[in-house]
């Protein structure tokens, strides 16, 4: 088969699988130009993928799209079948490596949806397979959940600083190594508020014994407080 190819690579987080992929498409004569990558990416759905999505919509008739394994199209076969499809109705053939098989004929056909069958069969397994090892995890109390990106002492000095203000949020931002949204989940989030909360139920007491016992002098440092505001 002598026309054009147009190929797919995807890995989910491997590099090194990229660079393979990319290596075996280029020996059977792909130009670089023609090779739609995807990375970090499963190939349980097409969702949120852009790469098949370019080099399906490249390819025209006579051309070969062309992959190095099944799976690397996709792992079920609904979408499979609606790829092939699409495919062969616009003529254009499916490459796995170096052979090439036509949608159109019997013999193909029943080879390709054998390899979706296993593809998914395989995914699936993984799938339960995770599943179980999550439940047991839980079972035995290792599966806690995310855990913070910062320890305990780091989110107190945070919250403390804010509050002198002494460092704005998006220098402690860069302080700490962690995004703005974290440090503004630490100062203002669930976890901050409890605390706040608990500090003035602790604290309302002598707060109000002081205030009695002086004269209102809190009432005039708001007053002054407000018009400085």
């Amino acid at each position: 088969m002598n026309g054009t190819r147009f190929s797919y690579a995807r890995c989910s987080t491997d590099e090194q699988d990229v660079i393979i992929q990319t290596e075996q498409f280029l020996t059977l004569g792909v130009p670089e130009d023609r090779i739609y990558i995807d990375r970090g990416f499963s190939g349980t759905t097409r969702r949120n993928r852009a790469g098949p999505d370019q080099a399906l919509a490249a390819v025209w008739d006579g051309n070969v799209f062309t992959v190095t394994t099944f799976d690397r199209l996709a792992r079920n076969m609904a979408e499979v079948n609606e790829i092939l499809t699409d495919l062969s109705g616009r003529g254009v053939l499916l490459g796995l490596g170096g052979s090439v098989y036509d949608w159109n004929d019997p013999f193909g056909r029943l080879f390709l949806q054998a390899l979706a069958m296993v593809a998914e069969f395989e995914a699936n397994l993984g799938h339960l397979r995770t599943r179980e090892g999550m439940a047991l995890a839980k079972k035995n109390g290792k599966l806690k959940g995310k855990q913070p990106k910062l320890p305990e002492p780091a989110r107190r000095s945070i919250r403390r600083r804010y509050a002198e203000g002494e460092v704005p949020l998006a220098d402690l931002a860069i302080e700490y190594s962690v995004g703005r949204s974290t440090t503004h989940r630490t100062v203002h989030g669930p976890e901050a508020s409890s605390r706040a909360v608990t500090r003035g139920t602790t604290g309302h007491g002598t707060a109000s014994g002081s205030s009695a016992g002086s004269g209102g002098p809190t009432r005039s440092t708001g007053a002054r407080a407000s018009q400085r505001l």
